[in-house]
């Protein structure tokens, strides 16, 4: 069928069924209450892509096709950038409100008690992460941790941007139904099961609720400092910490939401966003092979600064203490040659 829906068409109280999709309808569908709606009582081809510029308008359609013959409920689209914005700002707004509770408490209540130790703050927000540089006073080390904060967020915002289901727009969201023209009731083609939603949910627990746990543990800490640039710089790192593994979550969530329609898909998509999520540990690696020196200078500097609370890079130490070893080794084996000689002369 070509052309466009008729008007009148909404002069038909008693309507309960229409299926338009698989035609070549064009404008606007007028507006139609079909008595006792289910997701296969008003299908038309509103989807993206279209064989126009742009797809059938229709409000009130339970179902949207594509050109592909693809089909999914109006009820799923949604805008997931929107959502993610307040979820962020909800975190963001949390951290400064648990901070300032804990420092509000230390105040009142334990003046005259001795404070529990915390964890050095290195270990707690990685020692092998660009994001320990929040706690450096040094001007280079906070551009390379914003930058990778900025990267990071870019990345996710795209991949959340792209998962939102927009009708009118080509996004990549995997319509999830088929409407066969030979069938009144649309099925759904998604082999996705709850294997693959277990499967996600145990790689989050293990790659992303830690670093949470420590951006939290981080800004539960920073009254200990006072008010001071340390306390400012320990506020930044944990907060960086906990949005941004918070924002790889929900982007992980809805991206799954969107494009996953079978187990291997959910497996697939999860592991290239946590991917993106450990940038800041590939930027501090690559860093320790482009400028070791400057590195160690770096995490020298936060150690001096909160005054050996925090543990030097396990590596550096490592790798130092084993080349401060071969040299004694080597010191000690002349030095034992040159006493065997002395004793010859002598």
């Amino acid at each position: 069928i070509t052309g466009t829906v008729p008007p009148e068409i909404a002069n038909l109280p008693k309507l309960e069924l229409l299926h338009l999709h698989n035609n070549r309808l064009q404008g606007t569908v007028p507006r139609l209450a079909l008595k006792g709606q289910t997701k296969s009582s008003f299908i038309t081809d509103c989807g993206s892509p279209s064989e126009f510029d742009s797809p059938l308008d229709c409000p009130d359609c339970t179902m949207c096709c594509n050109s592909r013959q693809e089909c999914d409920a109006k009820e799923s689209q949604a805008d997931f950038g929107h959502i993610a914005s307040f979820f962020i700002g909800s975190i963001a707004l949390f951290a400064v409100f648990t901070a300032l509770s804990k420092a509000i408490y230390d105040f009142i209540c334990s003046q005259n008690q001795k404070k529990p130790p915390i964890q050095n703050e290195l270990h707690s927000i990685g020692r092998d992460s660009a994001y320990s540089f929040f706690l450096s006073s040094n001007v280079t080390a906070w551009v390379l941790a914003l930058a990778v904060l900025a990267t990071q967020t870019l990345c996710f915002t795209f991949f959340i941007d792209a998962a939102s289901l927009d009708f009118g727009d080509d996004r990549i969201w995997i319509y999830a139904f088929s409407c066969p023209r030979n069938n009144l009731d649309c099925r759904k083609t998604s082999d996705l099961t709850s294997v693959g939603w277990i499967f996600f949910t145990v790689f989050a627990l293990v790659y992303l609720v830690c670093d949470m746990w420590s951006g939290l543990k981080l800004v539960w800490g920073v009254s200990k400092h006072g008010v001071s640039m340390k306390s400012f710089r320990v506020f930044i790192g944990g907060c960086s910490l906990l949005s941004i593994t918070s924002l790889a979550l929900y982007a992980t969530v809805v991206y799954n939401f969107a494009t996953s329609r079978s187990t291997l898909d959910m497996i697939f998509n999860t592991v290239i966003l946590l991917f993106v999520n450990d940038l800041d540990e590939k930027l501090f690696t690559s860093l320790h092979v482009i400028s070791p020196n400057w590195l160690e200078r770096i995490t020298t500097e936060i150690a001096t600064n909160f005054k050996g609370r925090v543990r030097i890079n396990i590596r550096y130490a490592a790798s130092n203490h084993a080349l401060r070893h071969e040299h004694k080794v080597r010191i000690a084996h002349v030095e034992h040659q040159l006493s065997q000689r002395s004793i010859t002369v002598k």
